[in-house]
Protein backbone atom coordinates (compact mmCIF):
# COMPACT_ATOMS: atom_id res chain seq x y z
CA UNK A 1 0.00 0.00 0.00
CA UNK A 2 1.71 3.27 -0.97
CA UNK A 3 2.15 6.23 1.47
CA UNK A 4 -0.65 8.31 -0.36
CA UNK A 5 -3.06 5.32 -0.20
CA UNK A 6 -2.74 5.51 3.63
CA UNK A 7 -2.61 8.95 4.44
CA UNK A 8 -5.95 8.96 2.68
CA UNK A 9 -7.11 6.01 4.65
CA UNK A 10 -5.79 7.78 7.85
CA UNK A 11 -7.86 11.25 6.96
CA UNK A 12 -11.20 9.47 6.01
CA UNK A 13 -10.84 7.86 9.97
CA UNK A 14 -10.64 11.02 10.93
CA UNK A 15 -13.15 12.43 9.21
CA UNK A 16 -15.41 9.87 10.38
CA UNK A 17 -13.72 10.30 14.04
CA UNK A 18 -14.77 13.89 13.87
CA UNK A 19 -17.98 13.84 12.77
CA UNK A 20 -19.32 11.14 15.23
CA UNK A 21 -17.60 13.48 17.96
CA UNK A 22 -19.38 16.32 16.42
CA UNK A 23 -22.95 14.97 16.76
CA UNK A 24 -22.49 13.24 20.20
CA UNK A 25 -21.61 17.14 21.12
CA UNK A 26 -25.04 18.61 19.39
CA UNK A 27 -26.72 15.71 21.10
CA UNK A 28 -25.72 16.65 24.68
CA UNK A 29 -26.72 19.99 24.01
CA UNK A 30 -30.20 19.03 23.14
CA UNK A 31 -30.76 16.05 25.59
CA UNK A 32 -30.14 15.13 29.01
CA UNK A 33 -29.41 11.73 30.12
CA UNK A 34 -31.23 11.91 33.30
CA UNK A 35 -34.99 12.21 33.96
CA UNK A 36 -35.07 15.63 35.44
CA UNK A 37 -33.42 18.72 33.81
CA UNK A 38 -29.77 20.25 34.99
CA UNK A 39 -30.96 23.62 35.40
CA UNK A 40 -34.42 24.96 36.03
CA UNK A 41 -36.94 25.75 33.98
CA UNK A 42 -35.27 23.75 31.18
CA UNK A 43 -38.20 22.73 28.21
CA UNK A 44 -39.64 19.19 29.44
CA UNK A 45 -42.31 16.93 27.50
CA UNK A 46 -44.53 16.22 30.69
CA UNK A 47 -46.80 18.49 29.73
CA UNK A 48 -48.74 16.75 33.05
CA UNK A 49 -46.52 17.67 35.25
CA UNK A 50 -47.73 21.05 36.54
CA UNK A 51 -51.16 19.85 37.17
CA UNK A 52 -49.81 16.42 38.77
CA UNK A 53 -47.35 19.07 41.54
CA UNK A 54 -51.21 21.16 41.66
CA UNK A 55 -53.05 17.57 42.66
CA UNK A 56 -50.57 16.53 44.96
CA UNK A 57 -49.96 19.66 47.02
CA UNK A 58 -51.94 22.79 45.72
CA UNK A 59 -55.89 21.59 46.33
CA UNK A 60 -59.00 23.92 46.24
CA UNK A 61 -60.50 21.14 48.33
CA UNK A 62 -58.13 20.39 51.05
CA UNK A 63 -59.15 20.89 55.04
CA UNK A 64 -58.28 24.56 56.59
CA UNK A 65 -57.89 22.70 60.07
CA UNK A 66 -55.60 20.34 61.44
CA UNK A 67 -58.53 18.04 62.52
CA UNK A 68 -57.07 14.38 61.83
CA UNK A 69 -60.17 12.95 60.85
CA UNK A 70 -61.24 15.90 58.41
CA UNK A 71 -58.06 14.85 56.80
CA UNK A 72 -58.50 11.45 57.11
CA UNK A 73 -61.40 11.41 55.16
CA UNK A 74 -60.02 13.85 52.50
CA UNK A 75 -56.52 11.48 52.40
CA UNK A 76 -58.76 8.77 51.20
CA UNK A 77 -60.90 10.76 48.88
CA UNK A 78 -58.10 11.62 46.71
CA UNK A 79 -56.64 8.33 47.00
CA UNK A 80 -53.21 9.06 48.38
CA UNK A 81 -52.50 6.73 51.26
CA UNK A 82 -49.19 5.28 49.45
CA UNK A 83 -47.64 8.84 50.44
CA UNK A 84 -46.25 8.51 54.07
CA UNK A 85 -45.90 12.20 54.48
CA UNK A 86 -47.94 14.71 52.13
CA UNK A 87 -47.72 18.35 52.20
CA UNK A 88 -50.58 21.17 51.29
CA UNK A 89 -50.23 24.52 50.71
CA UNK A 90 -53.07 26.58 50.75
CA UNK A 91 -54.71 27.19 47.56
CA UNK A 92 -55.15 30.65 48.20
CA UNK A 93 -51.21 31.06 47.52
CA UNK A 94 -50.75 29.38 44.49
CA UNK A 95 -49.82 31.76 42.57
CA UNK A 96 -47.17 32.77 45.21
CA UNK A 97 -46.02 29.06 44.70
CA UNK A 98 -45.81 29.77 40.69
CA UNK A 99 -43.82 32.87 41.43
CA UNK A 100 -41.23 30.51 43.13
CA UNK A 101 -40.38 29.29 39.26
CA UNK A 102 -39.50 33.10 38.06
CA UNK A 103 -36.83 35.68 39.35
CA UNK A 104 -39.58 37.20 41.40
CA UNK A 105 -39.66 34.49 43.95
CA UNK A 106 -37.36 32.55 43.67
CA UNK A 107 -33.44 31.67 43.60
CA UNK A 108 -32.06 28.82 42.18
CA UNK A 109 -30.74 26.38 44.14
CA UNK A 110 -29.50 22.66 43.39
CA UNK A 111 -30.23 20.71 39.64
CA UNK A 112 -33.50 22.06 38.32
CA UNK A 113 -34.80 23.29 42.19
CA UNK A 114 -35.64 26.50 43.12
CA UNK A 115 -35.91 28.22 46.73
CA UNK A 116 -38.59 30.35 47.66
CA UNK A 117 -37.20 33.92 48.27
CA UNK A 118 -40.21 34.11 51.24
CA UNK A 119 -41.26 31.65 53.70
CA UNK A 120 -44.65 29.71 53.11
CA UNK A 121 -46.95 28.16 55.63
CA UNK A 122 -48.28 24.59 54.83
CA UNK A 123 -49.86 21.77 56.34
CA UNK A 124 -47.92 18.23 56.93
CA UNK A 125 -49.86 15.18 57.24
CA UNK A 126 -48.12 11.94 58.02
CA UNK A 127 -50.08 8.59 56.86
CA UNK A 128 -49.28 5.15 58.29
CA UNK A 129 -49.15 1.96 55.97
CA UNK A 130 -52.88 1.19 56.80
CA UNK A 131 -54.00 4.43 55.60
CA UNK A 132 -54.57 6.13 59.03
CA UNK A 133 -53.74 9.83 59.60
CA UNK A 134 -52.05 9.91 62.38
CA UNK A 135 -50.55 13.24 62.85
CA UNK A 136 -51.16 16.86 61.14
CA UNK A 137 -49.57 20.18 61.92
CA UNK A 138 -48.45 23.11 60.22
CA UNK A 139 -44.65 24.10 58.88
CA UNK A 140 -43.06 27.49 57.79
CA UNK A 141 -40.53 27.08 55.67
CA UNK A 142 -38.81 28.19 52.45
CA UNK A 143 -40.03 26.04 49.87
CA UNK A 144 -37.57 23.64 47.34
CA UNK A 145 -39.52 22.99 44.19
CA UNK A 146 -38.23 21.66 40.86
CA UNK A 147 -39.18 24.04 37.93
CA UNK A 148 -39.78 22.87 34.38
CA UNK A 149 -40.74 24.96 31.34
CA UNK A 150 -44.50 23.72 30.06
CA UNK A 151 -45.49 24.99 27.27
CA UNK A 152 -43.99 28.07 27.16
CA UNK A 153 -43.96 28.92 31.08
CA UNK A 154 -41.53 27.77 33.55
CA UNK A 155 -43.85 25.89 36.30
CA UNK A 156 -43.35 23.88 39.94
CA UNK A 157 -43.29 20.22 39.19
CA UNK A 158 -42.19 18.66 42.35
CA UNK A 159 -42.10 19.66 46.08
CA UNK A 160 -38.96 18.75 47.91
CA UNK A 161 -38.63 18.55 51.54
CA UNK A 162 -36.46 21.57 53.17
CA UNK A 163 -35.89 19.84 56.70
CA UNK A 164 -32.95 22.25 57.36
CA UNK A 165 -35.24 25.02 56.42
CA UNK A 166 -32.90 26.10 53.90
CA UNK A 167 -32.70 29.87 52.85
CA UNK A 168 -32.32 31.47 49.14
CA UNK A 169 -28.70 32.35 48.66
CA UNK A 170 -28.21 35.89 46.76
CA UNK A 171 -25.04 35.19 45.77
CA UNK A 172 -26.83 32.54 43.20
CA UNK A 173 -29.14 33.94 39.91
CA UNK A 174 -32.73 34.27 40.14
CA UNK A 175 -35.02 31.14 39.26
CA UNK A 176 -35.05 31.26 35.84
CA UNK A 177 -34.10 29.49 32.14
CA UNK A 178 -30.83 28.65 32.33
CA UNK A 179 -29.70 29.95 28.33
CA UNK A 180 -29.47 33.70 30.73
CA UNK A 181 -27.58 32.18 33.14
CA UNK A 182 -24.85 30.47 31.32
CA UNK A 183 -24.11 31.77 28.42
CA UNK A 184 -20.72 31.54 28.92
CA UNK A 185 -20.89 27.44 28.92
CA UNK A 186 -22.85 26.98 25.85
CA UNK A 187 -20.82 29.86 24.00
CA UNK A 188 -17.92 27.39 24.90
CA UNK A 189 -19.53 24.24 23.68
CA UNK A 190 -20.85 26.31 20.31
CA UNK A 191 -17.45 27.09 19.86
CA UNK A 192 -16.09 23.82 20.08
CA UNK A 193 -18.83 22.79 17.43
CA UNK A 194 -17.64 25.38 14.93
CA UNK A 195 -13.74 24.32 15.06
CA UNK A 196 -14.13 20.72 15.04
CA UNK A 197 -16.48 21.61 11.64
CA UNK A 198 -13.67 23.83 10.09
CA UNK A 199 -11.25 21.32 10.59
CA UNK A 200 -13.45 18.79 9.14
CA UNK A 201 -14.08 20.96 6.22
CA UNK A 202 -10.10 21.66 5.76
CA UNK A 203 -9.45 17.76 5.49
CA UNK A 204 -12.39 17.27 3.17
CA UNK A 205 -11.21 20.08 0.90
CA UNK A 206 -7.48 18.68 1.19
CA UNK A 207 -8.30 15.01 0.04
CA UNK A 208 -10.27 16.48 -2.85
CA UNK A 209 -7.82 18.71 -3.77
CA UNK A 210 -5.05 15.43 -3.53
CA UNK A 211 -7.08 13.44 -5.93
Amino acid sequence: MSLYTDTRLMMSFYVVYVFFFWVILANKLTTTSSEFNPYPCMYSARTDAYETFLNKHVRPDAPETLDQNQWQAFIKNIRTCDRPIQSFIPFAQKQRVDNVCSPSGGKTYTGDQCVSKQEFTFTTVHVNNNCVVYRVFKETKYLLLACDEIQGYCHPVHFQPNPNNVRPDNNKPDCKNPYYQNQAQFAHVNLSLLILSLLSTAVILFMCSSE
